[in-house]
C-alpha cells in the first residue's frame, strides 16, 4: 500500500479540498447558495428591466446629448448584475473549499 505522501502532494490537497463537511456547514453553505441565487435571478430581471429602460431614455434623449443618461443607465445596469454573478461566484468558491472557511 501507498502512503497518502508518497502518492504526491497534489493528490493529498485535493483530498482535503473534498474532505467531508459537517452536516451544520452543508447547511449553511446551501442555505447561503439558495439565497445567492434568489439573487440572481432578480438581479437579471432588474437588469433586463434596466437595458429597456436605457433604451426609452436613448429615445427620449435623442442623438443630441450623445445618450448621456442611457449610457449611465447601461453602465450601472452591467455593473450591479456584475455584483450580484461575483457574490455568486464567491459562494461556489466557498462550497467548493477552494477558499477555507475560517472555524473558530
Amino acid at each position: 500500500m501507498r502512503s497518502a505522501l508518497a502518492i504526491g502532494p497534489l493528490a493529498v490537497i485535493a483530498f482535503l479540498a473534498t474532505a467531508a463537511k459537517s452536516a451544520e456547514e452543508q447547511a449553511m453553505l446551501d442555505a447561503f447558495d439558495a439565497a445567492l441565487t434568489a439573487v440572481v435571478y432578480a438581479a437579471s430581471g432588474l437588469a433586463l428591466f434596466g437595458l429597456v429602460w436605457a433604451g426609452f431614455l436613448l429615445m427620449a434623449d435623442g442623438a443630441s446629448e450623445r445618450g448621456g443618461r442611457a449610457r449611465s443607465a447601461v453602465f450601472l445596469t452591467f455593473t450591479g448584475l456584475a455584483l450580484a454573478l461575483s457574490a455568486k461566484g464567491l459562494a461556489v468558491l466557498l462550497a467548493n473549499g477552494a477558499i477555507p472557511i475560517p472555524v473558530p
